[in-house]
């Protein structure tokens, strides 16, 4: 059972925590991954849909690309991300509801929180994503940035700060503390893509029993990802949420987050 520490930890113990979280919390999680799962789900249908209806060949990843890059296909992805970015804050405050020792958050309050302070979240991803892209020009910039300010999304939904002050929370806190947060970011994202990779093996093994470019058969691959999506979405903010914690404890009052 997860405790909140009192005093900042290893590496590998902010690690234990994070699995911890996800225990714990999963149960509450799980009707907010499912959600999550049925927008990628409606995404993935439309998509594969559309590439019928267009006659477009989608099995491939040259021919999958071009499907993606259609301007319906465009809209409704942006569109999901959005809702997605939205059910990650919720799953956030959930988890920290919980993880805190307060009452559990209701369905309905964890995605008021998650929908309620969704504009501000979009504004730092946005500025999040702008700044990494372009530092990734240079490599080690982007780096560098991506992994400063990642905690931004944990100061707006823990703490209730501004898009601005997030980023500027997250990279105080983590001030010091790069190669921390980096190996217990990456190892949330390392579990992520094991799951992935098993995911991969067994959408290989459906394609062995039908036609790779059938409509049905694709649907039946996207949907058995969006299944898997309901056990992966509480990974990475339970990670974050431990890290956040972690790094909170070792940083002084002023680099918390505030509005």
């Amino acid at each position: 059972m997860y405790q909140k520490p009192t005093q900042p930890a290893e590496i590998g113990r902010v690690i234990e925590d994070a699995i911890a979280i996800y225990r714990a919390t999963f149960r509450r999680c799980a009707p907010i991954a499912l959600l999550g799962a049925l927008s990628s789900a409606a995404l993935d249908v439309f998509v594969v849909l559309f590439a019928q209806h267009e006659g477009l060949p989608f099995d491939s990843l040259e021919s999958s690309l071009l499907v993606y890059q259609q301007p319906p296909v465009i809209a409704l992805a942006l569109l999901q991300a959005v809702v997605m970015l939205a059910l990650f804050g919720s799953l956030l405050a959930t988890q920290d509801a919980l993880s805190s020792g307060r009452q559990p958050l209701p369905l309905t309050t964890a995605l008021g929180t998650g929908f309620g302070r969704l504009g501000r979240c979009v504004m730092a991803t946005a500025i999040y994503t702008a700044v990494t892209v372009v530092g990734c020009l240079l490599i080690l910039p982007g780096i560098y940035v991506g992994n400063i300010w990642s905690l931004y999304p944990a100061a707006i939904y823990v703490d209730d700060a501004g898009a601005l002050h997030s980023l500027d929370a997250s990279r105080r806190l983590t001030s010091g503390h790069w190669w921390h947060t980096a190996t217990v970011l990456g190892a949330g994202v390392a579990a992520v893509l094991v799951i992935a990779m098993v995911f991969d093996a067994l959408a290989g093994g459906l394609s062995l029993v039908g036609s790779a470019g059938s409509p049905g058969l694709q649907s039946g691959m996207q949907l058995l990802g969006d299944v898997v999506d309901v056990f992966v979405l509480p990974i990475v903010p339970a990670t974050l949420l431990a890290l956040y914690n972690d790094l909170k404890l070792r940083a002084p009052p002023e680099a918390r987050a505030s509005r």
